[in-house]
């Protein structure tokens, strides 16, 4: 089932007068409300102060503010390993130690 909330959001106006709040309606599901409402919670601001600095950062870069394919940021080398993971490529171990372990992570480091 879906759920609507009204959120408010600014419309830039000059500095002398009072910006003018509008409604805006998103539908979530009931889940992603709750855990949207206890997270913004916890961080200290509200659900209406977190979708504004999300319009914000939208409006100002035009766009999504991170890669919705890559919404945690990682880098190249972590999306190969983590999709090396999942396709039991390029594994090593398992080892009967943690020295072994680190032995072969290091193998062939002349740093280490």
């Amino acid at each position: 089932m879906l759920l609507a909330d009204k959120v408010l959001l600014s419309k830039p106006i000059g500095r002398s007068a009072m910006a003018h709040m509008e409604a805006i309606t998103a539908k979530l599901r009931d889940d992603e409300k709750k855990k949207f409402l206890q997270v913004t919670e916890s961080i200290g601001t509200t659900p209406s102060n977190a979708i504004r600095m999300f319009i914000a950062a939208f409006n100002k870069r035009g766009g999504f503010p991170f890669d919705p394919s890559n919404p945690y940021g990682f880098n190249r080398e972590t999306l190969a390993a983590m999709s090396d993971a999942i396709a039991d490529r390029n594994l090593e171990g398992p080892f009967d130690t943690v020295a072994d372990m680190w032995s072969s992570v290091f193998e062939g480091d002349d740093d280490a």
